[in-house]
């Protein structure tokens, strides 16, 4: 102990000769140490071949399409989940777990409100499985009837419109059928929706009498029946834009470009930009030069390379209709026509990211549908609401537009 000193049961080297024995001996356990393969690392601190113990106190809350299952842990200090087996139909099984922080698991899939039976084992992290504990649980209506009971359609400028209620905020699509010249069904279109309630219109029919064919799917691929109807599609055109002009009201904000550039059908050249402390809500008006019944509309951001879906790029916006707006600038004479308006990135990726489809939405520019119990006009409000950098009401933020295109029915 001559070279040692002992403080508080812990060991102190000497300064001197000493220091050399604790590097060659802290180099020997750090070699040894790293001999030990990554294989090691990885294989549980315990392992054995015991079956952890069974769930308990299980209770069963039915939802629609599947249920929530709840239940009491087991003791196992090993435990590392939860596992429930399932045949969603004959010949299609299904698997969920849950950690063993947690103390339930959702089973869904089922096409039907049949009574199915569920196994449940305990995992432990040796991969031992408990023996199953067997319940049964009865499914309510499933999403997929659900939204299909709540369906309906009607013609539609160039097409139909569907409406409809996701009660269970489910991921469902809506796929259309038409029937082609010879009477055979053809997929037409697919829209996809997580929404609980909602409505969209599929286009490119003609205008002629055509059979469609509506059914809802999941992605467990149960299918609804199929809702037939025959139909003619509502006779839609592009609006003439030469015919537009800006009209000027009180309140109107300052623009740093001329709004005719909103008409040029030129995404490419900016036609309304706000200064930076100009604030929230803007608007502008313009002139479509005859009176219709808008169908839907087009809108393109700022096309200048990355940035699209950022900054001062409209995220919601409301738009009026007039065919006597007030000279005062006020919005009495206007009316809404339809709910606010959202745009969404399709990614839904942060500033600066961008996938193939933001690409070419932002190119394409992006279309929206005007309420089809809105009233025929000749005069147009689009106020700016947000945008991707200025929430509602901000009181600084630029806020631009490129361009609009629309279509509907010209009236006499």
């Amino acid at each position: 102990m001559n070279n040692y000193r002992r403080h508080r049961n812990v060991f102190y080297l000497n300064k001197n000769k000493d220091m050399k024995t604790f590097i060659l001996v802290t180099g020997v356990f750090l070699l040894l140490g790293s001999s030990c393969g990554q294989d090691d690392l990885r294989k549980p601190v315990h392992h054995d071949d015991v079956p952890p113990g069974t769930v308990d106190n299980i209770k069963v809350d039915p939802l629609p399409g599947g249920a929530t299952i709840s239940y009491s842990l087991p003791a196992d200090l090993d435990l590392l989940y939860v596992q429930a087996d399932y045949d969603i139909r004959p010949g299609m099984t299904e698997q969920s777990t849950s950690s063993f922080y947690q103390h339930s698991l959702l089973v869904q899939g089922f096409g039907d409100t049949l009574t199915h039976q569920i196994s449940i084992y305990s995992v432990d992290r040796s991969g031992n499985k408990s023996a199953p504990k067997v319940i049964t649980v009865r499914p309510l209506l499933t999403p997929v009837q659900l939204a299909y009971d709540s369906m309906d359609y009607s013609a539609d400028f160039g097409g139909i419109r569907i409406k409809y209620v996701n009660e269970a905020g489910a991921n469902i699509v809506f796929t259309v059928l038409v029937k082609d010249s010879v009477g055979d069904w053809e997929e037409f279109d697919n829209e996809y929706t997580g929404l609980p309630r909602g409505e969209f219109g599929v286009r490119g029919m003609p205008f002629v009498p055509v059979t469609c064919g509506v059914f809802v799917k999941d992605r467990w691929d149960n299918h609804s029946d199929t809702m037939v109807k025959q139909l003619t599609p509502l006779f839609e055109a592009q609006l003439d834009k030469t015919k537009f002009k800006e009209l000027p009201l009180p309140g109107d904000f300052a623009n740093s470009f001329p709004l005719s550039a909103m008409f040029d059908n030129n995404p490419s050249n900016i036609a309304f930009h706000t200064t930076e402390n100009q604030g929230l809500p803007v608007w502008f008006n313009f002139d479509m030069g005859v009176k219709a019944k808008l169908s839907r509309f087009r809108m393109w951001g700022l096309q200048q390379q990355n940035r699209w879906f950022t900054s001062g790029d409209v995220k919601t916006f409301q738009l009026w209709g007039s065919n006597a707006p007030n000279p005062d600038g006020s919005f009495d004479g206007w009316i809404k026509l339809g709910d606010p308006l959202e745009v969404v990135k399709p990614s839904g990726l942060p500033d600066g990211v961008y996938t193939d489809d933001d690409l070419a939405a932002a190119k394409n520019g992006l279309d929206f549908n005007i309420s089809q119990d809105a009233p025929a006009v000749r005069y147009i409000r689009f106020e700016v609401l947000s945008t991707f950098a200025s929430p509602p009401g901000s009181a600084t933020g630029p806020a631009w537009l490129d361009e609009l295109t629309f279509w509907g029915q010209v009236e006499p």
